[in-house]
Order: C-alpha cells, then structure tokens, then sequence
C-alpha cells in the first residue's frame, strides 16, 4: 500500500537524537550514530518529527509501506507511561486524527489504564507565556493560618512598552546631548 512515511537522509542526520523525542509513536530510535525509522508500521506519516531535526535529515514521501497500526503503536506506547501516552492522545488529537484516537483509547480501555487528559487550553498565540495566570498565593504561616500572598503583580502576561534606545532623552541620562 502507499502512504506518506518519513524519510531520514543519512549524509545529514548527526544522530543528535532530537527527533526521537518528537516521535510520539516511537518509530524512531538513534541506531549506530544515525537516527533510524524502526518500522513502518509505527510511522503515521504526520511528520511530527520534521519539526525538530536541526539538519533537516528529515522529510515525507509517499512510498510502499506497511499499513499504520494504531493497535500495536500503542501496545510500544503503554510501556513509555503515561506522559508517553499522553503526548501521542494530544499528537492524534492535534492532527485532527479522530479514528486512531477512538482506536488508541480502545487499547487503554481493554487494558485498564486511565485515559489521560490530553486536551489543553488552547492558547492565542501558541506561547505558553501568554497564557493568563493568577499569581496570588495562599500559604499556612507558623501557626497554621491561611495567608493570602499577594505580589504587586497581580496578573500575567504584562504588557511592556519598549522604548528606542535612540531617543535624545536616553543620551542626556548618559551626558551626552546631540
């Protein structure tokens, strides 16, 4: 059958590694220096990994391939534990990938392991800085009281206004005036 794969180009991979980690389904591995594609049937063709190869040794073509089974990726994924699991559920969802979802938390269900929470707040930008966040604390003081702490900045982000380090107001701070 064909279907879209990853390629690794071996003249440019370094075997840095970084791609392995990109991988949720766990196709790849660094063999003998170079990063190896260890199964067809582990690669669901999102690219994933193409992202993070600082060399660009990574690519998609479409060539015969063994199918992609999202059964026995996740009987690899399970053993990787719940973070592992949890980055390959967002990966799926990501990619608008409904059907290997539905069939990834089948293999969990039959397994008796919990389905984690792999949806999270979408974010404006992507940045996870951006997010807003509430920085007031409560802490227990000496005595065992609640103690709300709550710092001058009261929310996050902040909005900075920078200024051009060519204004003529800057220079007279340094003595110097044009």
């Amino acid at each position: 059958m064909k279907r879209d794969v990853i390629r690794i180009n071996e003249e440019k991979c370094t075997g840095c590694g970084d791609c392995i980690p990109g991988c949720p389904e766990g196709a790849l591995q660094v063999i003998d220096g170079k990063a190896r594609l260890i199964s067809d049937l582990f690669c669901d063709g999102l690219g994933a990994c193409i992202g993070t190869c600082p060399q660009g040794a990574i690519e998609i073509e479409q060539r015969e391939a063994e199918p992609y089974d999202e059964y026995k990726v996740m009987e690899n994924i399970v053993k990787g534990g719940s973070n592992v699991i949890k980055a390959h559920l967002k990966h799926l969802n990501d990619h608008g990938e409904q059907n290997l979802l539905t069939q990834a938390i089948e293999v969990l269900d039959n397994k008796g392991i919990e389905v984690p929470d792999y949806e999270e707040e979408a974010l404006a930008c992507g940045c996870p800085g951006s997010m807003a966040q509430n920085l007031t604390k409560t802490r227990s003081d000496d005595l065992g009281t609640s103690v709300n702490i709550s710092p001058e900045l009261g929310n996050w982000p902040i909005q900075l206004q920078l200024l051009n380090p060519n204004v003529p107001y800057l220079n007279m701070l340094n003595g110097s005036s044009d």
